[in-house]
Formats: structure tokens, C-alpha cells, sequence
């Protein structure tokens, strides 16, 4: 299900030398000394990054077209979609701004930037991240898991939060009335959990603070703008196929806000019960709070909460598998 492209970049080498710098297959680029003064308070490349430059400000374009506004230094931005079965997914995708040593962008497993932010920051996400992907499902590998207990796997993003997180509602352009479904989702998380023969008491924890009408830091092409200190999810135009998409700020491994974007180009249900072609927003919610806390995708086949595609009326999304138990108590 999962496609990411490798990101090859190659430095610049003294004064007023070139490095030719492919990204992401596309055409080569040019990066030049003057080019790379130029990177200040607007549109960087991703070449320029790899190749030195240290902005303390503007944005990048990653593969897949996402437009991430780089953080201030010691800020990493990252941002995590969910997809509807039978789209491709755009993949998590991590921007952190290591101040003196440059950028580091991380698209699932795949690393570009200036290459000593890289190092730096790879090393500290394997530190603060206890697996990438933990045990293997119970049944043969490539058979499809036909319940959320038979996989363990969970992934962990590299951060969690070391207070309560507390959230506002925006409904404006609302397809449905979705706090009450969006908090459940949050909520799904947090307290003592039991699924699967397995029990946990989970360190997260939400606080729903009501309507707030403030924009969320999440574009339309599903990156991250920037950070204003509020906690907001709400509603807005998102990629095709895209179904909803989380933006998180952390420093060190510490979240500090999480803005959370559904699409309006999906027909939503926020009942009970769902049927026909509607997308349950509860389940939907469910994944992406497990985002909001530190989680990312699992194989799609491990029927988990955290695989990366929900289809219609995916109620069991709501309820929490094997590995979202466990990965939730690892980094919650």
C-alpha cells in the first residue's frame, strides 16, 4: 500500500561551487554559494537544505508536494495523515530545525537535509523511539490479519506529551457535528485500556476545552503551517484520497500542540451506526489522536487502529487492537 520515494541530495563543496542535487527523481538543481545565502524567509529547497544552508525561517516543499513551514530552531513539525482504502499514502513526514547544524526531514524511513542535522536528529528519534515496528503478526507474514489481535506491531514517531492535552473544536465548514465523535477518538487512548486479553493504563490524557474558532496550522495539501499555540481540529479541503491529517510541534521529544484537519471532500458519519459510503469519524478520529500521542502507521494488513487507510464505515477503528495497546503504553 505504502509508496515513499528516496530523496538523493549531495552537498556543496567549498566557495562558489555547484552540487548537482536531485530530489526525489525529479529535475537536478543547481545549488550555488548565492543560493544558499538566499535561503532566508522564504521558499527553501530541498537541495539548498542538504547542501548547508541553516534557515531560521520559510518552507520546503517535501516529495508528494506537501508544503512544510520549517520551525524555529529546536522545533520539530510533523505531520500525519490518514488515506481512504485505495489511495496511495502520502506517508509521515517530519521536519525539525536543529538551529546551527541545519534541517532534517524525515518521509517515513527515508532522511534528507543538511547531513549533520540528519545524523543529529536520526540518532535522537532512535533514541526516543522504543521500535520502529515491534513483532510480527500472529499469522504467516502476507496473510491478511483478519482481526486487530493478531499484530503487535506499533511504530513510534519520536514524541510524547508530559502534560495533558488540551484541545478546542472548530466547526466552521463542519460536514458533520463532529466534536463529540473527534473527543471520543481522543479519548479512545487514554485511562485503562483493555483489548485483547491485554491491559494497560495509558499515560495520555485529553482535555476538551470547547469551540474555538481559530484556524488549524494544517494546509490543504495536507503539511504544516505554523505553530500558535492553540490545539485545534477542525475542517478543511485536503489532497484527494486524504482523509484526514494531524500536525504536531515537539522540542526534544516533547509534544507542545497538535492541530488536527478532516476533509470536506468525504462524506462523514458521526452516529452511532454508519452505512453506504460514509466515513466513520470516530474511527478516523481514533487514528489520528493515536498520531496526536506519538503513534504512526502499521502494516495495512495488521487491521489495526494505526494502519495507514481506513475504509467506508470502518467502526472497528474505534476499538483499539493489540498493537495500539501496546504502542500506546509504550509512549503514552
Amino acid at each position: 500500500m505504502r509508496r515513499t520515494r528516496a530523496v538523493a541530495v549531495a552537498a556543496a563543496i567549498g566557495i562558489g561551487t555547484t552540487a548537482v542535487v536531485g530530489v526525489g527523481g525529479g529535475p537536478a538543481q543547481a545549488v550555488t554559494a548565492q543560493s544558499l545565502a538566499a535561503c532566508r524567509g522564504t521558499q527553501v529547497t530541498l537541495g539548498q537544505l542538504a547542501a548547508g544552508c541553516t534557515p531560521a525561517s520559510g518552507t520546503v516543499v517535501v516529495v508528494g508536494g506537501r508544503t512544510m513551514t520549517i520551525p524555529s530552531p529546536g522545533v520539530t513539525v510533523t505531520a500525519a495523515p490518514v488515506a481512504a482504502v485505495g489511495s496511495v499514502d502520502p506517508g509521515d513526514v517530519s521536519v525539525t530545525n536543529t538551529g546551527r547544524t541545519g534541517v532534517a526531514i524525515r518521509l517515513d524511513d527515508t532522511w534528507t537535509g543538511a547531513p549533520a542535522a540528519v545524523r543529529q536528529e536520526r540518532a535522537a528519534t532512535q533514541r526516543r523511539s522504543l521500535a520502529a515496528t515491534l513483532a510480527q503478526p500472529a499469522t504467516a507474514r502476507g496473510t491478511t490479519v483478519a482481526a486487530s489481535c493478531g499484530s503487535k506491531a506499533y511504530t513510534a514517531l519520536g514524541y510524547r506529551w508530559a502534560s495533558v492535552v488540551s484541545w478546542s473544536y472548530n466547526p466552521n465548514n463542519q460536514k458533520v457535528s463532529g466534536a463529540a465523535a473527534i473527543g471520543a477518538g481522543a479519548d479512545a487512548w487514554t485511562g485503562r485500556i483493555s483489548s485483547c486479553g491485554k491491559t494497560v493504563t495509558s499515560r495520555a490524557d485529553d482535555t476538551y476545552r470547547g469551540v474555538l474558532k481559530r484556524a488549524m496550522g494544517v494546509t490543504a495539501k495536507g503539511g504544516c503551517g505554523s505553530s500558535d499555540g492553540s490545539s485545534v481540529a477542525g475542517w478543511g479541503s485536503l489532497s484527494s484520497g486524504v482523509l484526514a491529517v494531524t500536525c504536531v510541534w515537539s522540542r526534544s521529544g516533547t509534544a507542545t500542540e497538535v492541530d488536527q484537519r478532516y476533509s470536506t471532500g468525504h462524506v462523514w458519519s458521526a452516529t452511532t451506526t454508519c452505512s453506504g459510503s460514509r466515513y466513520d469519524l470516530r474511527g478516523v478520529a481514533t487514528h489520528e489522536w493515536g498520531h496526536a500521542y506519538g503513534l504512526g502507521h502499521t502494516p495495512q494488513a495488521s487491521g489495526l487502529v494505526m494502519k495507514p487507510a481506513s475504509a467506508p464505515c470502518d467502526t472497528a477503528q474505534r476499538t483499539l487492537g493489540l498493537g495500539d495497546v501496546l504502542g500506546i503504553a509504550a509512549v503514552g
